[in-house]
């Protein structure tokens, strides 16, 4: 014999309140409020949405049709939903680059205007070593021998004192880039008074000279030379 309790008349939906039990069956548990429920699963394309439903064959054409109806809408509804996400997550993408490539931007601006203070500091402290080789016969050898970051802290001040010590030193290792000393000064006679000054001969007007004195002053360049007569 087929058990009848808890049998619903799935045959006769108009009566679903209908409900054959036994006299001596006991009263269903109420779930305690301490138990978890399970969150429902939302649907996804393509998933029990898209079956019939039981009893969907009793509905008649309206209801078919009017099942169909909310599937559709549903299913319309979902991907609507994807591309919202879809668009919503392209934005965020192109915030994410568009911070990333500014943040790229200012680093390199920062990182060449290291540079430019760098370079700077270095010529201003080379310029400061040559300074003070003046015991250098060729101050550029300093330079050389020098390491100019040595002489800078972080603020970008110059150690002015450090580098004249360091220069000694390096002249007490390296005597050759020394200058050498300067030769003392000839000391000229000095002119007797006694003999006073000299004055020139006035220079000879050929025009008005006389004609041997003519030919001597000519024989000074052509020896031999006479005027004709």
């Amino acid at each position: 014999m087929r058990y009848t309790r808890h049998v619903w008349l799935n045959a006769a939906p108009g009566v679903s309140w209908f409900r054959l039990d036994r006299h001596d069956d006991p009263e269903p548990e109420e779930p305690s409020p301490d138990d978890p429920v399970a969150p429902e699963a939302e649907d996804e394309p393509g998933s029990d949405d898209d079956r019939e439903p039981e009893g969907a064959d009793q509905l008649g054409d309206a209801g078919k049709k009017a099942l169909d109806k909310l599937r559709a809408e549903l299913k319309a509804e979902r991907t609507r939903h994807k591309r919202e996400s879809a668009a919503a997550q392209k934005r965020i993408q192109e915030f994410e680059d568009r911070d990333k490539s500014e943040l790229d931007k200012a680093t390199s601006k920062a990182e060449q205007a290291m540079e430019r203070a760098e370079r700077a500091t270095t010529r201003a402290v080379l310029a400061e070593v040559k300074a003070a080789a003046s015991d250098f016969a060729d101050p550029e050898d300093a330079a050389v021998y020098l390491d100019p970051s040595a002489y800078t802290d972080d603020d970008g001040d110059i150690d002015t004192a450090a580098i004249a010590a360091d220069l000694e030193a390096l002249l007490e290792r390296k005597p050759h880039l020394r200058r050498p000393a300067a030769e003392p000064e000839k000391k000229t006679p000095k002119p007797d008074p006694a003999q006073g000054s000299r004055q020139a001969a006035p220079a000879t007007d050929f025009r008005t000279a006389d004609r041997a004195e003519l030919e001597a002053e000519l024989a000074k360049s052509v020896p031999g030379f006479r005027l004709r007569t």
